[in-house]
């Protein structure tokens, strides 16, 4: 019989032990008697039949794209411009000459060192920072008194839209990390 070392996690003995109860006429509660599985079994039976009493090999990871040295580089990049986009780092890297990996391939070279996209938090303000002690433990009837209005807010200087950063975590608070409030407003209109 052409049984093989390690496939579906399964050592050459539990598949031969499936295999030969199966052909006894055992049915696969009786096969999972083992502390296998029934789906894992049920799968490893299909599969031997569909290969005609054969198991063979599959790779199943395809070789990388990219080397050690172009991987570094990505993370090396996202580190001194936490701000870069992995369009930008991929325009940044690549030159003509060499093979362009995908944006998802530098994706995922950035979240495998922790480097996920997150959202900046804004620099608080010393009067927001007040606001917040001082108000750390109101009541619901207290907030209940709060007025809170529908307006809309126009922006003039910047966006206010999302901008995505690369940092490690638990970086968060880190000064390098945030995004600098403009002094006295920072430039929009707020319309009811």
């Amino acid at each position: 019989m052409g049984f093989r070392r390690g496939i579906g996690n399964l050592t050459i003995q539990q598949q031969e032990a499936i295999v030969n109860g199966r052909a006894q006429g055992r049915t696969l509660l009786e096969l999972g008697k083992n502390s296998i599985h029934q789906s894992r079994i049920s799968k490893f039976l299909k599969r031997w039949i569909d290969q005609g009493g054969v198991t063979k090999f599959f790779k199943s990871v395809r070789p990388r794209s990219t080397s050690r040295l172009f991987s570094r580089n990505v993370l090396r990049l996202s580190r001194v411009n936490t701000r870069l986009t992995a369009v930008d780092t991929a325009c940044k890297l690549c030159d003509p000459p060499n093979p362009k990996p995908s944006v998802r391939t530098i994706r995922r070279r950035l979240q495998a060192a922790g480097l996920n996209g997150r959202r900046p938090v804004r620099k608080p303000t010393k009067a927001l920072v007040e606001w917040a002690k001082e108000d750390k433990y109101w009541t619901k009837t207290e907030w209940e008194d709060v007025l809170w209005s529908d307006e809309s807010k126009y922006m003039l200087f910047g966006t206010d839209g999302i901008q995505w950063i690369h940092h490690p975590q638990d970086t968060r608070f880190n000064p390098k990390y945030q995004t600098s409030s403009m002094k006295h407003g920072g430039g929009n209109v707020m319309v009811r």
